[in-house]
């Protein structure tokens, strides 16, 4: 019933329920607090992905943003074995850690979207406990001051909505305009979990399979050390030994 819908958009709005248009997801406090009902959760994902179509003009390379079983189809395609959860949505570390399930090894990332006065960007991925110095950070990648780039910029160029930040969505960047760095400490993991372009899954893959995706799509990565006295080093070099593994140090 369409006046139904409609009515049950304009009661949400009215309870003061923050909509999120992360591929059609709501907030972890609406679902946290079990405010919103089965019908209600599926008419804002409805609204959600209406309003993310609205946005796919914005992607700098022209065609519209990857969803996840592009991604899927992408890691099948190149042999690149993953698996994948579905959970409530995850906006934050304090998000990802109080619903991932218990027993699970493996790394998990915080990302970050960058830029500098010079319109250069970068995706950097580090671990979720790491502390980050914008200010050495950009020194050592050569880019002088960073700053955070703005929504609208994470759309037109990785076709994704904050909350959902990940190495997976240099799959938008066709045009490679993003450069992309890691931190070293996340090679110690022999598997990585991270969204594939919304925050309502997770992917796990091998960590090597993580690189070998990022060379893939045009974006081989520079590898991040963060010093205890908060500077930080790169290495842009193969990070592959002889054998095939990664070197973590």
């Amino acid at each position: 019933n369409v006046c139904f819908f409609l009515g049950g958009l304009v009661a949400l709005r009215g309870m003061g329920i923050k909509l999120s248009c992360s591929y059609g997801k709501i907030t972890s406090t609406s679902v946290a607090v079990g405010r919103l009902s089965k019908l209600d959760y599926i008419a804002v994902r409805v609204l959600c992905l209406t309003e993310m179509t609205s946005l796919t003009d914005q992607l700098d390379n022209g065609p519209v943003p990857a969803d996840p079983e592009k991604v899927f189809f992408f890691l099948e395609k190149h042999g690149l074995s993953s698996t994948t959860r579905d959970h409530p949505p995850m906006f934050t570390v304090t998000d990802s850690q109080a619903l991932r399930p218990s027993g699970v090894n493996g790394g998990y990332t915080k990302n970050f979207f960058l830029r500098n006065k010079k319109k250069t960007m970068w995706l950097v991925t580090c671990d979720e406990n790491q502390s980050v110095d914008l200010r050495h950070l950009g020194t050592a990648l050569g880019a002088g001051r960073l700053s955070f780039a703005s929504p609208e910029r994470l759309m037109r160029f990785l076709g994704i909505t904050t909350g959902a930040v990940s190495p997976l969505a240099l799959i938008n960047d066709v045009t490679h305009k993003v450069h992309f760095a890691i931190d070293r400490s996340l090679l110690r993991h022999d598997q990585l979990h991270v969204h594939p372009l919304v925050n309502t899954l997770t992917t796990t893959l091998p960590t090597i399979g993580l690189v070998q995706f990022a060379i893939k799509t045009g974006h081989p990565p520079d590898y991040l050390t963060f010093n205890h006295d908060g500077s930080v080093t790169i290495d842009t070099s193969n990070n592959k030994m002889s054998d095939g593994r990664l070197k973590a140090t």
